[in-house]
């Protein structure tokens, strides 16, 4: 036993402390009912206790691994979720299927955004172009939208959807002159078949440029649906020039015509040019003025020759095609002169002999 004041060790039956001389006393230890029944709770709560501790250990360990599991999971998911979007918007499918369901729903300025993305991510591709240019056309930018398909044209010479898509932009912008430049230039015999009724035919005239000896009728052969114009003033024929209701009648001399046709599209025809000579066998004499008579001073003789004649002339002896051709007002002479002219057509034939007496005193 120790000493209960000083904690020396104390000899079994010693009545006081050899260190401190504290008195001992000997008590007998015995364990009462209710002594055990207070060892049995303590023992009973301190278990429980220890398993409490343990089973906190357990589920704080549970907890911390959880927590670990969850932000290793939040990192992966944002990073996949960046993935995921870095992906998207280097994706053509996916940018032109956002910009396809936009578009569906009437959410133009946003299928402008998503096609202009696809169409940046793969240039070649030619849905992508006809989605914005349609998506332009909704908003009314027609300019904006022909500008689009256009600019990705080459690389689409085959597409059917392409060329439609384009040539209804054009028919809507009034621009007929732009069908006929296009399909002008097409080399796919594919594209030609499926859209050639665009293109006017250019006109068939009879008859041909040519020299003639008799005043005559020029005639289109006129072709279903086609309204044809012409000028025979050597000016090109616009949609404001003389409509052909019928043969063109082609007098002497030389006449220019020019004829174009219009189809029901408003694409018109190459400007197809006839030049018509028409000169008799025997031309008549020219007109000569001023008429035979006396002056006092030159007045300048003038001679009318029609459009594919020439005239030569002389004083005081009939002219041949070796003498002076007439271009110009010729110099009346002094004294009395006869001045003669004659016209050559350009089938060779020569008019009779104009002649004038002139009396020129000073």
């Amino acid at each position: 036993m120790k000493c209960p004041k000083c904690g020396a060790q104390v000899e079994s039956g010693s009545l006081y402390c050899p260190k401190c001389l504290q008195e001992i006393h000997w008590v007998a230890e015995y364990n009462t009912v209710e002594t055990l029944m207070q060892k049995e709770t303590k023992r009973r709560m301190q278990k429980e206790q220890k398993q409490r501790l343990e089973e906190l250990k357990k589920k704080s360990g549970s907890l911390l691994r959880r927590r670990a599991f969850w932000k290793v999971f939040a990192l992966g998911f944002f990073g996949l979720c960046v993935c995921i979007f870095w992906c998207a918007d280097r994706s053509y499918l996916i940018q032109y299927s956002l910009a396809q369901r936009a578009y569906e729903r009437g959410q133009y300025e946003r299928a402008l955004e998503y096609a202009d993305k696809a169409l940046t991510i793969s240039p070649g591709k030619g849905k992508a172009a006809i989605l914005l240019a349609q998506a332009l056309q909704k908003q009314g930018d027609l300019p904006g939208a022909i500008k689009v398909l256009e600019g990705n044209l080459k690389g689409h010479a085959d597409s059917l959807g392409y060329y439609e898509q384009l040539i209804g932009l054009y028919k809507e912008a009034g621009r007929p002159e732009k069908i006929k430049a296009l399909l002008k230039d097409v080399r796919s015999l594919s594209i030609h078949e499926a859209f050639d009724h665009y293109l006017c035919a250019d006109p068939e005239i009879t008859p041909a440029t040519g020299v003639y000896d008799e005043e005559m009728q020029a005639v289109i052969e006129e072709e279903k649906g086609v309204r044809y114009y012409y000028t025979l003033d050597g000016s090109k024929p616009t949609g404001k020039s003389i409509h052909y209701e019928g043969p063109i009648s082609i007098g002497q001399g030389v006449t220019e015509l020019y004829v174009v046709g219009e189809n029901s599209h408003g694409v018109f025809s190459d400007v197809i040019y006839r030049k018509y000579t028409v000169i008799p066998n025997a031309p008549e004499e020219p007109d000569v003025m001023p008429d035979s008579g006396y002056y006092d001073k030159d007045e300048g003789i003038t001679v009318d020759v029609p459009e594919g004649f020439k005239a030569y002339y002389a004083f005081d002896e009939h002219p041949t095609e070796d003498s002076a051709e007439y271009t110009s007002p010729v110099k009346m002479p002094l004294g009395e002169h006869t001045f003669y002219v004659i016209l050559v057509g350009a089938n060779g034939k020569v008019s009779d002999v104009a002649s004038r007496n002139y009396y020129l005193y000073e």
